[in-house]
């Protein structure tokens, strides 16, 4: 007998994007890398219904579709090699849409599937519905954020939450699915997005490993630019596999560089009594301009971003893309 829940209150789940500061690909190799979240967030409202279905709106993507809560299938993580496999476990009812919208339906049935798996539960059926302030495919970590709240919004559903959220186990267990959510989008991600849009602040990341808060008293101004050009996360790291694959000594040779300016990084941020701000300033310059001159050679740049490169160049100032690169 599966009990049904339906005494709960209509809630708001929020995650922030993030931004790469240092480490771009590399880290998907095991390499360190440097993020921090934004003040841009992905916000999730949650309202129960009483008919057993799960309705999932995302006007910022122009997707709206509702599920059969007892046609979806129960899964664990083990019933796929891969969570990208989930597609032919659709249901045959569900119209899977093109573009954007698709990744956000393989997701949520992965998601649903294997957190629901083991539920003594359901919910009576509710009403998810997303808006971001993250655009998408722009390196931000729109996809990581959409993970992180429907991670979460399942995870307490499912009632598999000891704390709202809130406590250590909850942040690893909802970092741990926003991960896999982020498989089923990117194929081979490193982690990083969810990991900095489930703890936020700013932190040092190595795959595997649990991530480092990074804390300085020196404050940096970082401009973000939109290109406004899209571009998708899974054919970049692709194509840097690729790259490895045939060159492996060289490609190599170019992550451990982009590692050591990773590490280079933290410890000059956290190098508060030592450096001034303006050497602080002129030291991450530096790092960013030889950052981003790996990462071109990587074959992951794009003429939008070498064009802002030049047009900040002529004031004095450093960029290098964010992100996946090619574009965002």
């Amino acid at each position: 007998m599966v009990a049904v829940n339906r005494d709960w209150s209509p809630f708001v789940v929020s995650a922030p994007g993030k931004v790469i500061l240092f480490g771009e690909h590399a880290v998907v190799y095991g390499k360190a890398a440097i993020a921090g979240s934004l003040d841009m967030r992905a916000y999730a409202l949650v309202t129960p219904r009483t008919d057993g279905k799960a309705r999932m709106v995302l006007p910022d993507i122009d997707v709206d579709i509702t599920f059969d809560c007892q046609a979806l299938p129960r899964l664990s993580s083990e019933d796929l090699s891969h969570p990208s496999d989930v597609e032919p476990l659709v249901p045959s009812t569900i119209a899977i849409p093109e573009g954007a919208g698709r990744t956000t339906v393989l997701t949520f049935v992965y998601l649903h599937g294997c957190i629901f798996g083991e539920a003594e539960r359901n919910t009576g059926g509710f009403t998810l519905c997303v808006r971001s302030l993250l655009p998408v495919g722009a390196g931000l970590g729109s996809s990581a954020a959409f993970n992180v709240v429907l991670s979460t919004t399942l995870l307490k559903l499912a009632g598999r939450l000891q704390a709202e959220g809130t406590s250590a186990s909850d942040r690893k267990l909802i970092n741990q699915w926003a991960f896999h959510g982020e498989q089923v989008a990117h194929g081979t991600p490193s982690g990083i997005d969810n990991s900095v849009s489930t703890y936020g602040g700013f932190l040092k990341y190595v795959k595997g490993e649990p991530s480092v808060s990074l804390e300085s008293s020196h404050a940096l101004r970082v401009l973000i630019t939109n290109t406004n050009v899209p571009k998708s996360t899974k054919v970049l790291v692709a194509g840097v596999r690729a790259l490895r694959d045939q060159y492996s000594s060289v490609v190599d040779g170019i992550l451990d560089s982009i590692h050591s300016i990773s590490t280079s990084a933290a410890e000059l941020f956290q190098a508060t009594n030592t450096v001034s701000t303006a050497a602080l300033e002129q030291r991450t310059q530096e790092l960013i301009r030889i950052n981003h001159g790996l990462l071109s050679t990587l074959g992951v740049s794009h003429a939008s971003l070498e064009q802002v490169r030049e047009i900040t160049a002529a004031h004095g100032l450093a960029s290098k893309l964010t992100g996946a690169g090619g574009g965002g």
